[in-house]
């Protein structure tokens, strides 16, 4: 059974709250580059892109949810470096906190040196390296990412890769729920991601929490479970996106809201038969 979580959720963990302050303040006017669909927000307007921080705070409800029951494992102030690592996972990379150790110095004053310290080094081992990529052309760095990224994560902490395969679900799912497009000079938008862009995507996403496995069969037991349902949502997400890959036209599909129904778990695909099978594996 999955649970959406809100901010409410996280009032009562009043260090988390003020995590989840810093990281807004950190990625303010960052926006997702995708717009939403106005098939699943009828209430918005067709170019609005959701606002960044609603991926980490995603990202943290995955991983609240391969720890056991979001709403009580939120409290539990022995899961907030993990938790705030999730919040924060991207702040290294793209918000003025740029180092491991501004990120520590921000967040001393929230939580104490030994939490602040453990927290911005997993969102450390969560970064790129600042120098980038080899190569001379975007399609040759996208390469070398590529293959960093699934060697990398072999090497992480459990925790780190714990955060990472949330990361990577929720990016997932969002390369297929939200319209990657561009103005298309007329008044409206294109899609600027082919079929095969995304594809490739979510190929990526997949080999990365393969890899993110690596090792896991030597973690406590209790780490262990947590992976195995890392593992079930990334199948189902990857399933998913596989769906809507060969189908665009199901916009209305939700996964999230679909995985709280304990019924559709963990076989995402479509039941119309008149639909294409979606690929598995």
């Amino acid at each position: 059974m999955y649970t959406q979580i809100t901010v409410n959720d996280i009032k009562e963990n009043e260090v988390l709250l003020k995590v989840w302050d810093l990281v807004n303040q950190a990625h303010a006017g960052q926006m997702r580059k995708g717009l939403l669909p106005t098939c699943h927000h009828p209430e918005q307007k067709p170019d609005t892109h959701p606002e960044y921080v609603t991926h980490p705070f995603r990202a943290m409800e995955i991983v609240a949810n391969a720890l056991g029951n979001p709403k009580e494992v939120l409290k539990d102030q022995k899961n907030i470096p993990i938790f705030a690592a999730a919040l924060a996972h991207d702040m290294i990379e793209d918000t003025p906190l740029n180092t491991e150790t501004r990120l520590v110095a921000a967040l001393i004053p929230i939580m104490g040196f030994q939490n602040a310290r453990r927290t911005a080094h997993l969102v450390q081992e969560l970064s790129n390296p600042p120098e980038g990529f080899p190569g001379e052309t975007k399609q040759e760095r996208d390469a070398a990412k590529k293959v960093w990224q699934s060697e990398h994560a072999k090497t992480m902490s459990v925790d780190a890769k714990i955060v990472k395969m949330a990361d990577q679900i929720a990016n997932t799912i969002d390369s297929v729920d939200l319209f990657m497009s561009k103005p298309d000079g007329k008044g409206g938008y294109e899609d600027i991601w082919t079929k095969e862009k995304k594809d490739s995507y979510v190929e990526k996403a997949a080999a990365v929490c393969s890899a993110c496995l690596v090792g896991t069969e030597t973690a406590p037991e209790q780490k262990k479970e947590v992976f195995k349902k890392l593992e079930r949502f990334e199948k189902d997400a990857y399933n998913y996106a596989q769906m809507k890959i060969e189908n665009p036209m199901l916009c209305f599909r939700d996964f999230f809201r679909e995985l709280e129904d304990a019924t559709k778990v963990p076989d995402m695909r479509p039941f119309n038969k008149f639909l294409k099978p979606s690929k598995t594996r």
